[in-house]
């Protein structure tokens, strides 16, 4: 099939590229020459992307910057857009131990769960039920279809300890840490009993 210029039409081509950007004295904004492209986390370079855009058939569309050092919050159950785009960016991939799918094809899963049956004004002095797992960054993760399923399904559980670092825990009582620079089992203090437990820290 042949569009009205006589070229073949284009099949549409989602990327999502992104590089270090800095303000310059003048205001202007500058790109660092190299950048991430979340496709098979494969390193790319903004040459590439300038190519990519001199050709006009090509459709480039720019969203927002996103602040990852911000908690964003929803109120109910469902995560909006712009959240889950926020723990897609800060996660990059499924956060169980040693996976590496990408976030953007993973489900968005409550650290803490969500209670349906909790008031949303709640006051706890007051003896109500707060919200123990809200709609919010700091309490939202990437998890792949069978990582989420792991989760819900067995005795694997995990707790947010930082924005994007995550504690796990196996069914046997094994630790691990996952952030972005990847998986690393915390092991046990000597002469400890208890498998995978962090030592104490020292003052």
């Amino acid at each position: 099939m042949r569009g009205g210029d006589g070229l073949p039409v284009a099949r549409e081509v989602v990327l999502h590229a992104h590089f270090q950007a800095a303000s310059t004295p003048d205001g202007e904004t500058v790109f660092g020459p190299t950048g991430r492209l979340e496709e098979r986390q494969r390193l790319l370079l903004l040459d590439q992307v300038k190519s990519w855009c001199a050709d006009t058939r090509t459709k480039v569309t720019v969203k927002p910057v996103i602040d990852l050092n911000t908690d964003l919050t929803a109120p109910g159950y469902a995560i909006p857009d712009r959240i889950r785009e926020h723990v897609i960016l800060r996660d990059r991939t499924c956060v169980f131990p040693w996976c590496s799918r990408p976030a953007r094809s993973c489900d968005i899963d409550h650290v803490i769960a969500y209670d349906h049956h909790a008031d949303p004004d709640a006051d706890a002095d007051a003896g109500g039920r707060p919200q123990p797992g809200p709609t919010a960054t700091h309490n939202l993760a990437a998890l792949c279809r069978t990582h989420h399923r792991l989760k819900t399904h067995t005795a694997w559980h995990y707790r947010a300890v930082e924005p994007g670092a995550f504690q796990w825990t196996s069914p046997h009582g094994h630790h691990y840490r996952r952030d972005h620079t990847g998986t690393s089992r915390i092991e046990p203090p000597e002469g400890s009993d208890q498998p995978g437990v962090p030592p104490p820290r020292r003052p």
